[in-house]
């Protein structure tokens, strides 16, 4: 056990700098090429330049101003055009670097400014060309500088890796929070923690180091060793992929319960049918369609039928069920409460904010007699279909799993299976359950063109057996997970 978390933490911590230094290396080099650019064309009376500058330093205002998760999922149409998928670690680097590119040239810009204007004076009267100011004067003037701001972007960049878990990119911030916070291990949690805070010191020292250096001959050798281990990667990755075959990917919502249901799903389907299962967690619930609508999935196991119902109607995805997996009934928990019969007047409720889950938790208060919800919305319910709240509960909406967290802060918290171990809960301490007759059993969801292919269908046999849904009673104890085929 102890050697498997180890070679996660090895693994995750090479993901962090595949993606950072290719980013970096993208960022520094685009960012001052840029950063020069908006420099030079600076208060200028030819219209054109000054056009060029005025456009130029909106798009990298705007592109500044773009949260990182926002923009990762903007990007995901270039992302795809560029390294041809819009998941896993490669895919990651694309918006690590267009978000860091606009900020490094900002401070590029902000450096080179800083540069004597008397020595480019000098230069201009000796007659130096525009190449000569820039690499003769305005570079070397501002080295320190430059170097701080690399130094901060590449911090900045580990940062933003944190979040590539949501497209399955892998990473130290992958690990961390998925496999390590939202499973409850510690060892992952604080060893991850660690390491990227060695990996921002180690970023900072040599920084520091560099601007006081005269030479900048050990950024060659680092630059070289680390290309030569990018190039290794991608090798093995093209490598790999040419060995496997009868092989599918296959991506669902990460937690706990899930990736021991899919490791064990894949496992019986290399076993029994010789099919080789690629698996891709994502972080949002909107994700894995869409993955799966351009082809960077074959299939995908986390949503029931409504859900994928309002995403073809919504996005008009050409995907199908081909499958059932299991119903999950979602509970109401409390730490203050034994009864609902306890609730007053006022008291705060936690429901989950995704749309399904959102109107899902707003159908079960009405079926415990908490709330009334105007007829006929079912799970399109929102907070403004209320139409009768006796108890004038508070009614928050909170990511799924962050509300078992939050437990303590709230009255009553609705919360999915899938984080009830989190909690150390189980179904049987709900203060009210779904009813059983949900029409909220999990699919299996393929592309519609796709719904006779043999090694799909080999996929869903092998979810469908015995194996899988032992493994799903011991994760989901008190039948917290109900067979649907």
């Amino acid at each position: 056990m102890l050697q498997s978390m180890l070679s996660n933490l090895a693994i995750a911590t090479w993901q962090t700098i595949y993606m950072v230094f290719i980013a970096t290396v993208i960022a520094v080099i685009g960012g001052l090429i840029l950063g020069i650019l908006l420099y030079l064309s600076r208060n200028k009376s030819n219209l054109a330049i000054k056009l060029f500058n005025q456009i130029v330093g909106f798009i990298v205002n705007v592109t500044r101003s773009i949260p990182y998760i926002i923009l990762l999922i903007l990007l995901y149409p270039v992302t795809k055009l560029i390294v041809g998928s819009t998941i896993g670690t490669t895919a990651s680097i694309v918006p690590l670097a267009i978000a860091a590119l606009p900020f490094y040239a900002r401070l590029a810009e902000s450096a080179i400014s800083e540069v004597d204007k008397g020595l480019i004076e000098a230069a201009n009267a000796m007659g130096a060309s525009k190449l000569q100011i820039i690499f003769k004067v305005l570079l070397p003037e501002s080295r320190v500088l430059l170097v701080d701001a690399a130094t901060l972007t590449t911090i900045g960049l580990i940062g933003y890796s944190a979040m590539a878990g949501i497209v399955g990119g892998g990473g130290l911030g992958d690990l961390t929070y998925f496999q390590g916070y939202n499973n409850g291990n510690y060892f992952l949690l604080y060893g991850g923690v660690i390491l990227l805070i060695i990996l921002v010191q180690l970023c900072q020292s040599y920084g520091q180091f560099l601007t006081s250096a005269k030479r900048l001959t050990s950024v060659w050798v680092l630059t070289i060793l680390l290309a030569l281990g990018v190039v290794s990667q991608v090798g093995y990755n093209l490598y790999s992929a040419s060995k496997i075959t009868n092989a599918i990917t296959v991506g669902y919502m990460q937690a706990p319960a899930q990736d021991q249901i899919m490791a064990e799903a894949a496992k019986v389907a290399k076993d029994k049918y010789g099919l080789n299962v690629k698996l891709v967690s994502f972080g949002d619930y909107n994700l894995p369609n869409r993955a799966l609508s351009t082809g960077d999935i074959d299939a995908n196991v986390f949503q029931h039928i409504p859900f994928l119902e309002n995403q073809i109607k919504q996005f008009g995805y050409k995907i199908s069920e081909i499958g059932k997996t299991f119903i999950y009934p979602m509970g109401v928990f409390s730490n203050k409460i034994k009864s609902l019969n306890e609730i007053q007047v006022g008291d705060k409720v936690a429901i989950p904010n995704d749309p399904t889950n959102r109107g899902r938790a707003l159908m079960i208060l009405q079926d415990a007699g908490l709330i009334k919800l105007k007829p006929g919305l079912s799970w399109k319910a929102t907070l403004n279909d209320i139409v009768s709240n006796p108890y004038k509960l508070q009614i928050i909406p909170l990511q799924a799993d962050q509300i078992p967290n939050n437990l303590g802060s709230v009255t009553l918290g609705v919360i999915t299976n899938d984080f009830l171990a989190k909690a150390h809960l189980t179904l049987k301490q709900a203060l009210f359950v779904e009813p059983k007759d949900s029409p909220f059993a999990n699919i299996i969801v393929v592309r519609t063109k796709d719904k006779e292919n043999p090694l799909l269908l080999k996929f869903v046999k092998a979810y469908e057996s015995p194996e899988v849904a032992k493994v799903a009673d011991k994760v989901y104890p008190d039948n917290a997970a109900i067979p649907a085929w």
